[in-house]
């Protein structure tokens, strides 16, 4: 009688399963973002790459901007809803991505520019 095969698999380390989207957080610090914050439609910090308290601190202003920006844009066309904002200033440029399942924030330092 034939014994059954039995399959291997790969065992991942814990280190490797936790942090399986490091390679999504990588490749936008690789186009110069620093600071990246994953929300759910409320406005509450899923995942961030800063500190807890200036993920909230974010959160709670830009959600508060992002709905402002979408009701302005619905009272102007009812058709018409607001998927991408880029804010700028001297110091840094903030790129906020709306949709139904999350808020995507990705803050970007500017570099200096030599007067």
């Amino acid at each position: 009688m034939a014994q059954p095969t039995r399959r291997t698999t790969k065992i991942q380390s814990a280190r490797t399963r936790a942090y399986d989207d490091d390679a999504f957080v990588h490749n936008f610090a690789v186009r110069g973002a620093r600071e990246i914050i994953v929300m759910d439609p409320n406005g509450r910090p899923m995942r961030s790459t800063v500190s807890q308290r200036r993920s909230y601190a974010y959160a709670s202003h830009l959600h508060a901007l992002a709905i402002m920006a979408r009701n302005v844009v619905r009272d102007l066309d009812p058709a018409n809803d607001v998927t991408f904002m880029r804010l700028r200033s001297n110091r840094q440029e903030v790129h906020i991505s709306i949709t139904q399942e999350f808020i995507l924030v990705v803050i970007q330092r500017l570099k200096k520019q030599k007067e």
